[in-house]
């Protein structure tokens, strides 16, 4: 897989993710700085996982 598309698909999916995240913290009541910092690290996680795939 091409790096730029190993990038694109990162960025996309740490986006999608920390989303997901924020919408479902959101719904449970959770404040607002746990939602936060729980979207950034979750993004963060899943951006790395992506960018450390094979070549």
């Amino acid at each position: 897989m091409p790096k730029w598309l190993k990038m694109v698909l990162g960025t996309v999916g740490a986006i999608a993710i920390a989303l997901v995240w924020a919408i479902a913290a959101t719904w449970m009541g959770a404040p607002s700085i746990l939602i936060t910092v729980g979207a950034v690290a979750i993004g963060a996680g899943t951006y790395t996982y992506f960018g450390q795939g094979s070549s």
